[in-house]
C-alpha cells in the first residue's frame, strides 16, 4: 500500500519548525548530526519561495535518510530543489558545503534532464535524438560513479507522486508513465524494495485510479478479520519454531496493490485467489535457521504447488535472496510466506542503500559490485552498438529479464536472462570465447547453439581458434543469441571488419536467400525500392547493413516476399479461395541416424504439416529428402528453410518450383 508520511512541524503561524524536524530527525535515526542539516534549512528558507523549496527538501531528506544514506547525501537531498528551482547556484552550493555535496547536487540535477518517454517520441527522435540518448547515458555513467545519485532521483519522485494528488490529471499521467518506464524498475534493480512497491502503488492509482480504487476498497473492507488472522497464525508460527528450538521473529508483510493488480492480471483470478494478500515474514538469525523454518512450515501446512522459490541458493541479478513459499493455513485458507536472515532483510529493504551509513562508509561487497557491473554493463552495450539502438530498448530489457543460473565445467556460477542460449553463455564467459565458439556441450550432450538453455545446467563451450563470428547468429529464426552483451559483441566484431566486406557479404547473403527461395534477385531498382524502404540512401547501403548485422536478413526478405506485387504474381500458383499455396523444399545432408526423424519433429514443432515427403540415399554417403507442404506466405517457407539449415548434418536446403 503507498506509504503516509508524517507532516512536516510547524508553528502556530504556519511557518516549518526547523529546529522541531531536526529533533525529530535526530532521534528517529541515533547518530545523525542534524546540525548541518538544520544550517541548510535555514539557508533555503530564507530563498524566495523559501518555505515551498524547503518543505520539499524536508520531505526528501526524510525519505533519503530512512535509506541510511550518508550525511553529503542528506544535505544533497535538502538542497536539491532549490538548485532544481534556480533559486540557489552550484557556486553557493559548493562554496558552503563542499565538493562532494554540490556533486550529488549536480548528478541528480543531470538525471532529471533525461527521459526515457522522451526517447519514445518519434517527432523528438527525428531532431534531438542523440542528445536525449546522450543525456541518459550521463544518467547512467552518474550512476555507475555514484550510485547515491540514482537514490536521491529514485526517493524525490517518490515525494512528487506522493503530492501527486494535488497535480492536474495530465501531469499525473505524465509523471506515472515516467516512474513505471524507468523509475519503479531502477528502484528494484537496485534492491530498494519499499521504494519500488509504492511506486508502482502510486502509478498506478493515477494511471487507473478505478482499478486501483476497487483493490484497496475490497482489502480495506476486509482489513480487521485479515490483520486478526495474519496476528493469529504469525504467534502460531513464532510458537512452532520456537519449539523446534528456532529464535524468529515472524510479522504480517505488507500487502502492494501493485503487485495485488498483476498477479490477479497475469493468472486471471479474484482477489481472493491471490496467494500474497494474507503474508507473513519470518526472520532468522542464519542461513540453517531459514531451510529449518521452511522445514518446520511445510511440515505444519500444506503446501501450495508451484508456489515455491528459493532466492536464497539462486539470488535474483540485483542480490534479492528470500524464500518464498505458499501454504494452506490453518483457516483453509492461502498463505504466503517469506524466510530470510536479518541481514538479508535489510538488504532487500535498503539495497544499495545498505553500504552506505552515517559514518560515511562506503562498503564495497559483492552485491553491491553485482548492481554497479549490471549498470556499467548498459553503458557498455551502448558504447558498443555505437549509440545507434535505443538506450530505452536496452534498459527496458535489462529490467525485465527473469534469471537463470548455469555452471562452467569447474563449477562457476553464471547468470543468464532466462531463455539465453550457449552463446549468451560463451560470450558471458569471454568476448573470445564468443568469437571462436563452434559448439556447446550441456550435461555431456552435444546440443546445437539455438537450443535454450535451463537452469541448473553446467555447460561447456567447444572453441576452435580459427573460428569467426557466424552473420546467422544476429537473425531471429533460429534463436542463437538473446543478451544485449552477446549482440552487441558480435555486431561489434562484423562492423570492425570495414564498409567494403560488409557489402560484399551483403550481397552475398542477399543473392543466396533468393537462390534458396527459388526468387529471382531484385533488380537494380527494386533494389533500390527496397532500400528506400528501410530508410536507407542508396543499394550500397542495403548491402552494408545486412552484412553487418545493422539490418535483418529475415526483414528484407520478408519485405520483398510480401511488398513486390510484380515478383509475387509470377511466383504463386493460381489457388482456391482459403487454399494456401503448396510449396516443395529439397534437403540435402550426410546420411547419419536420426536426420529423418529430427526434419520430421522440427516440422512438427513449428507446425507445418507435410503433404508429401520422399527420401533417397545418394552415391556418395549423402541423403536426399524431398517435402511437400501448404504454406500461406513465401516468408513462412523462408523461414522454414533457415531452420531445417540449421539442424547437424544438413548441407543445403532450397525451394524448388
Amino acid at each position: 500500500m503507498v506509504q503516509v508520511s508524517e507532516a512536516l512541524p510547524r508553528t502556530n503561524r504556519g511557518v516549518i519548525d526547523l529546529g522541531v524536524w531536526a529533533e525529530r530527525l535526530q532521534h528517529a535515526y541515533s547518530g545523525l548530526d542534524v546540525r548541518p542539516l538544520q544550517a541548510a534549512g535555514t539557508a533555503v528558507s530564507e530563498l524566495a519561495e523559501g518555505q515551498k523549496l524547503l518543505e520539499r527538501g524536508l520531505l526528501l531528506t526524510e525519505l533519503v535518510a530512512s535509506l541510511t544514506l550518508d550525511p553529503d547525501a542528506l544535505l544533497a537531498a535538502l538542497l536539491y530543489r532549490a538548485r532544481r528551482e534556480s533559486a540557489m547556484d552550484e557556486h553557493t552550493i559548493r562554496a558552503r558545503w563542499g565538493d562532494a555535496v554540490a556533486d550529488l547536487v549536480e548528478g541528480v540535477e543531470n538525471m532529471a534532464k533525461a527521459s526515457l518517454l522522451e526517447l519514445s517520441n518519434a517527432r523528438l527522435l527525428e531532431s534531438e535524438r542523440q542528445d536525449q540518448v546522450e543525456n541518459v547515458k550521463r544518467l547512467l555513467v552518474s550512476m555507475v560513479d555514484d550510485a547515491r545519485v540514482a537514490v536521491i532521483k529514485i526517493a524525490e519522485r517518490v515525494v512528487v507522486m506522493r503530492q501527486a494528488k494535488h497535480d492536474d490529471a495530465q501531469r499525473q499521467q505524465r509523471i506515472s508513465h515516467e516512474v513505471q518506464a524507468l523509475f519503479a524498475p531502477l528502484a528494484g534493480r537496485l534492491g530498494i524494495w519499499h521504494l519500488k512497491w509504492e511506486l508502482e502503488d502510486l502509478a498506478l492509482r493515477y494511471l487507473q485510479p478505478d482499478v486501483y480504487s476497487d483493490i484497496a476498497r475490497q482489502l480495506d473492507g476486509r482489513r480487521l478479520e485479515r490483520e486478526a488472522q495474519v496476528r493469529r497464525i504469525a504467534e502460531e508460527l513464532r510458537s512452532l519454531l520456537a519449539d523446534h528450538g528456532i529464535q524468529a521473529k515472524v510479522v504480517g508483510r505488507a500487502k502492494h496493490i501493485y503487485s495485488i493488480w498483476r498477479k490477479m492480471q497475469a493468472k486471471n483470478v479474484s482477489l481472493d485467489e491471490v496467494y500474497d494478500v494474507r503474508a507473513v515474514r519470518i526472520l532468522v538469525d542464519d542461513l540453517a535457521a531459514c531451510y529449518a523454518s521452511l522445514g518446520v512450515v511445510h511440515n505444519r501446512f500444506k503446501h501450495v504447488p508451484m508456489e515455491f522459490d528459493d532466492y536464497i541458493a539462486a539470488p535474483k541479478d540485483n542480490g534479492y535472496r528470500s524464500i518464498h513459499t505458499a501454504v494452506i493455513g490453518p483457516d483453509g485458507k492461502t498463505l504466503e510466506v517469506q524466510i530470510r536472515t536479518h541481514e538479508m532483510h535489510q538488504e532487500a529493504e535498503l539495497g544499495v542503500c545498505a553500504h552506505w551509513g552515517y559514518k560515511g562508509d562506503a562498503l564495497e561487497d559483492r552485491s553491491y559490485g553485482a548492481k554497479m557491473e549490471w549498470l556499467r554493463q548498459v553503458v557498455e552495450w551502448h558504447d558498443a552498438l555505437g549509440g545507434e539502438r535505443s538506450l530505452s530498448d536496452e534498459l527496458q530489457a535489462s529490467f525485465q529479464q527473469e534469471r537463470i543460473f548455469v555452471y562452467t565445467p569447474k563449477g562457476h556460477v553464471i547468470d543468464l536472462p532466462s531463455g539465453a542460449m550457449p552463446l549468451d553463455f560463451a560470450y558471458r564467459v569471454h568476448t573470445d570465447v564468443g568469437h571462436r565458439c563452434v559448439g556447446a556441450v550441456v550435461d555431456g550432450q552435444a546440443v546445437r547453439l539455438s537450443t535454450p538453455l535451463r537452469n541448473g545446467q553446467r555447460v561447456q563451450i567447444e572453441t576452435d581458434p580459427a573460428h569467426e563470428p557466424d552473420r546467422r547468429w544476429l537473425e531471429p529464426h533460429p534463436v542463437y543469441v538473446r543478451t544485449n552483451r552477446a549482440r552487441s559483441k558480435i555486431q561489434g566484431w562484423l562492423r570492425a571488419r570495414g564498409a567494403s566486406r560488409n557489402v560484399t557479404d551483403g550481397q552475398v547473403l542477399l543473392a543466396d536467400a533468393c537462390r534458396s527461395m527459388a526468387l529471382a534477385p531484385p533488380d537494380p531498382s527494386a533494389l533500390q525500392a527496397l532500400a528506400e524502404a528501410f530508410g536507407l540512401a542508396d543499394v550500397a547501403t542495403l548491402h552494408e547493413r545486412l552484412g553487418s548485422g545493422d539490418l535483418q536478413l529475415d526483414v528484407v526478405i520478408s519485405r520483398w516476399c510480401t511488398h513486390f506485387d510484380a515478383v509475387q504474381t509470377r511466383l504463386d500458383l493460381p489457388v482456391s479461395a482459403g487454399v494456401s499455396p503448396s510449396h516443395r523444399v529439397v534437403l540435402l545432408g550426410t546420411n547419419r541416424d536420426g536426420l529423418l526423424l529430427d526434419t520430421s519433429r522440427m516440422l512438427a514443432d513449428l507446425g507445418v504439416s507435410l503433404n508429401g515427403l520422399q527420401g533417397r540415399v545418394l552415391p556418395d554417403g549423402e541423403a536426399e529428402m524431398t517435402l511437400d507442404f501448404a504454406a500461406p506466405r513465401l516468408i513462412d517457407v523462408y523461414r522454414l528453410l533457415v531452420q531445417l539449415a540449421a539442424m547437424d548434418g544438413v548441407l543445403s536446403v532450397f525451394r524448388v518450383e
